[in-house]
């Protein structure tokens, strides 16, 4: 029989992968490298989304847990409603975010003549080439990435989620779940991911965001998860977020943004949406007693 995670447990479990990924994160400044540029770079931050699974495991092991209840299983049967919502839930609401940054910028907006469009050097069918990538990304970013995030939400949501509310309860158990996810973030934003380096109150003000980011997503990933006892829906989900989380810079007619503010899902603004459903799927996990 599956021993139960306990508080013990959650500690060793995240020593490992911050360890694990703080240390291969820490790589990239002591050998000169840059952030996202270049492939040893590139294959370092890869990698890094894979330490929670290795965490997961690496406490199971030490624990003598077993793996007889490790959350990967699908199951399809009785939820398909929730995986519907899975594969669309961070498509409305990157969406919305980004009506909700250009109606505060509306300077900045535009179909035609954007930094994107500018560097494809326009053309009569750039615009239609636009909505027909927006389209197809808004299709297949849901499962594009689902392996590297798998290789996340296997250790956030499917055994640092499951221990907290064995010790916490559901909501708390949520809500803890996305801080310290958004925490592991921290060396990538002091590296520039997401919001670069040159803006006021770094790198705090960037961790912070991050968090606010993290724990927002997190609590429909973390409901899913729940509420069919798989990873596999807040995986699609984060899939989704990684592959749509730029569609804001589609329209942006300048490359003076402020990358705290937006048009990128991680700014504050295109994040608004996201943050009020959250408030209410944190209401919903109460009332369902997940």
């Amino acid at each position: 029989m599956e021993n139960k995670i306990t508080p013990k447990h959650t500690i060793i479990f995240c020593v490992i992968t911050f360890v694990l990924t703080w240390s291969l994160l820490a790589v990239i400044p002591l050998t000169g490298m840059k952030y996202g540029a270049g492939l040893n770079s590139m294959l370092l931050v890869s990698a890094c989304m894979f330490m929670p699974t290795i965490g997961n495991i690496l406490t199971r092991l030490i624990t003598k847990q077993g793996f007889s209840d490790f959350k990967l299983a699908p199951k399809f049967k009785g939820n398909g409603k929730d995986y519907l919502f899975a594969y669309f839930v961070f498509s409305i609401l990157i969406y919305l975010g980004v009506v909700v940054y250009y109606l505060i910028y509306r300077e900045q907006f535009t179909l035609t003549d954007g930094i994107i469009y500018q560097a494809a050097a326009g053309g009569e069918n750039m615009l239609l080439m636009q909505i027909i990538n927006l389209v197809v990304a808004t299709i297949i970013s849901p499962v594009i990435n689902v392996i590297p995030t798998l290789g996340e939400e296997i250790g956030w949501r499917g055994y640092l989620l499951y221990g907290l509310k064995n010790s916490c309860g559901s909501v708390k158990a949520v809500i803890f779940t996305g801080l310290i996810w958004g925490i592991w973030h921290a060396p990538m934003i002091a590296m520039g991911h997401n919001y670069g380096t040159d803006y006021p109150g770094y790198p705090f003000v960037g961790i912070l965001l991050m968090v606010v980011f993290c724990l927002s997503i997190g609590i429909i990933e973390s409901y899913l998860t729940l509420r069919t006892d798989s990873v596999l829906p807040a995986a699609i989900c984060h899939s989704a977020v990684n592959g749509l989380a730029a569609v804001g810079i589609t329209f942006v007619n300048t490359a003076e943004c402020n990358p705290l503010l937006g048009p990128t899902y991680a700014g504050i603004i295109p994040l608004i949406p996201t943050i009020l459903y959250g408030g209410y799927i944190l209401h919903r996990i109460r009332k369902e007693d997940l």
